[in-house]
């Protein structure tokens, strides 16, 4: 599936969307401001406050999403779900990720980034409540894991809109490369230590914590208001 996934962005992509991005901004022939190196990435987000607050939206989103959904399978397993049952939540919870995108990335437009943001983080601390409160009751661990996947779509899609009109064209790549480098990073962490606080606590201790994460950063990015206007 990736193969045939890179075999349709290679020969079917075109024109190639940066290139256009450059002649539209008559910057196509620029090269002395493209940035290729990770150095170049980190000194963009350190000179660019939105840029972070977007990288920390994803990074928080992804982390607190895998968390929870990667445990999730093991709760219901210990209560005695059924893996038919194991696996009708999961789809669920992954149709939530991606159904709505298009609704996400058309409200991010209308009322702005920083709003759907905030959505999110409220949309995922509602479902790591739900989750982590539910026991054995597979209604309510499905309600939250379906929330968890919409949150996620709001902080992914939006954070991802704001950090790509938070740099200079000819930087965005670079950028987007680290921000895929640390949200993965974060995610794979989360999953480690999720998994140590179920197996040392309980998933209803996980969802404690994840909320208390995502609490702090939605609160601050709603107190905050970082500023999504693009770079000349």
């Amino acid at each position: 599936a990736f193969a045939v996934a890179l075999l349709i962005v290679v020969a079917g992509l075109r024109p190639d969307p940066l290139k256009l991005a450059r002649q539209l901004t008559g910057t196509a022939g620029a090269t002395g401001g493209r940035s290729k190196t990770i150095k170049d990435a980190w000194d963009t987000l350190r000179a660019t406050p939105a840029a972070r607050a977007a990288l920390l939206a994803i990074a928080v989103s992804h982390t607190a999403m895998v968390s929870v959904m990667s445990m999730t399978p093991v709760h219901l397993r210990h209560e005695g779900a059924e893996l038919k049952v194991i696996g009708l939540v999961l789809s669920l919870h992954i149709a939530g990720m991606y159904v709505l995108s298009p609704v996400v990335g058309w409200l991010a437009d209308k009322v702005g980034k920083v709003p759907v943001l905030v959505l999110g983080m409220a949309l995922l601390v509602a479902s790591a409540a739900l989750a982590g409160t539910a026991g054995d009751r597979v209604w309510q661990i499905t309600a939250g894991l379906t929330l968890l996947g919409i949150g996620w779509s709001c902080g992914l899609v939006a954070g991802s809109a704001m950090l790509s009109e938070a740099v200079a064209i000819e930087r965005r790549p670079a950028v987007q490369g680290l921000s895929d480098l640390l949200m993965n990073i974060c995610g794979a962490t989360g999953t480690i230590i999720a998994g140590a606080i179920v197996g040392a606590l309980s998933y209803g201790v996980l969802g404690l914590v994840v909320g208390v994460m995502v609490t702090a950063t939605g609160l601050w990015l709603a107190l905050a208001r970082p500023s999504t206007s693009t770079p000349a």
